[in-house]
Order: C-alpha cells, then sequence, then structure tokens
C-alpha cells in the first residue's frame, strides 16, 4: 500500500465503516455550529452599537476568527452570509419575530443576545431553504444553551418552530391558514443566496 501524501490521514477505515467521511461531517457541521455562533455574537454586537455591518464582519475577520479557538474553525462564508442577510433584512425578521410571539412578548423587552439568536435563526429558515429547518432550528437551540441556563432556549425552540411551519410548512406535512401563510410571507425578506447544508 503506498504511503498517504504529506498532509493526509493514511488511515483506512474498515470497509463500510465510513470513519472518515464521519469525521469529516463532523468537523464541517463544528464549522458551520461556529459560524452560526459568531453571527449571533456580530448580530448583538451591531446592535449594541453604531457600527457598519461591513465593519463588524471585518473585525471578526481579522481579530476573533484568526485567534485560536472555536471562532478560528467557522465556515467564513456561512457567517458572513447569516450577518449580512439578517443585517439586510432585521426590519421584516423583527416583523415576523414578532408575530410569531405571544401576546405577552415582544422584541423590545427581550435580551438583546436573544433578538440576535431569533433573527439568526429566522434568517437562516428563509434564506437557506437547503438546510433543513429542523437542522436551523436544533442549531440555534443549542446556540441559545451556549448564552443561556434557563428557559430561553426552550423559547428560542417555540419561536423557530412556529415560523418553521408557516414558512416551510411542507416540510412539516402541513398547509399554513392561508391568511397566516400571506401574512408572513408578503413581510418575509428576500431569501439569500443558496449554500451547503446545515
Amino acid at each position: 500500500m503506498a504511503a498517504a501524501p504529506a498532509g493526509t490521514s493514511d488511515a483506512r477505515p474498515e470497509a463500510g465503516s465510513g470513519r472518515p467521511a464521519a469525521r469529516q461531517h463532523d468537523r464541517r457541521h463544528d464549522r458551520r455550529t461556529q459560524a452560526r455562533i459568531a453571527a449571533v455574537q456580530a448580530l448583538y454586537q451591531l446592535s449594541a452599537t453604531d457600527a457598519a455591518p461591513d465593519d463588524v464582519v471585518d473585525e471578526f475577520h481579522l481579530h476573533r476568527m484568526r485567534e485560536a479557538g472555536p471562532a478560528a474553525v467557522a465556515d467564513k462564508a456561512l457567517f458572513e452570509e447569516i450577518v449580512r442577510g439578517a443585517c439586510g433584512d432585521r426590519a421584516a425578521l423583527n416583523r415576523m419575530i414578532g408575530e410569531s410571539l405571544s401576546e405577552n412578548w415582544s422584541l423590545e423587552r427581550m435580551d438583546r443576545v436573544l433578538v440576535a439568536v431569533l433573527n439568526a435563526g429566522a434568517w437562516e429558515l428563509l434564506g437557506r431553504v437547503e438546510t433543513p429547518a429542523r437542522v436551523v432550528i436544533a442549531e440555534y437551540v443549542d446556540v441559545a444553551r451556549g448564552f443561556f441556563d434557563k428557559r430561553e432556549p426552550a423559547f428560542v425552540n417555540g419561536v423557530l418552530d412556529r415560523l418553521a411551519r408557516t414558512l416551510r410548512s411542507g416540510e412539516f406535512g402541513e398547509e399554513p391558514e392561508a391568511s397566516e401563510a400571506m401574512d408572513i410571507r408578503n413581510s418575509a425578506p428576500t431569501a439569500g443566496k443558496a449554500g451547503p447544508e446545515a
């Protein structure tokens, strides 16, 4: 058996084990998860300052994503897509999220980090239709768990699930009520460009 090229693994899996493919999928998933976390941090930073989205994206690229640590492995293209998409469509996303809240909640009452998680998740549900809705919801519930330890992850799950069932009812085997579907879809921001799944 020939030696593997420098910088590659010469470990060969047993037939059918799929180990290298599984590791590759895990690394890709980790990169996307880190991109989502970084995007939420950037959206929070944007909500707390008067910085321009491009400046914050550049700052993340120049500093946070170059330092050792989880952000260094983030999928930079996904990070940019989420931040720019959510910033460009913020008013429509906030309207959609607001319509998904129970009457005793409002975005103005919420923690800015929680709003950033919801904005990123809502934008991904709308702008990255190639990623299954259940994957988007699960990812942002996990992201919320990284910032909160109380009820917020369940809250994120409920809001994003309501949005997903309206925006992507076909994935859930449901048809939204006609008036509900029209209201949210008419206020929906423009969808982003296609990219790789999850």
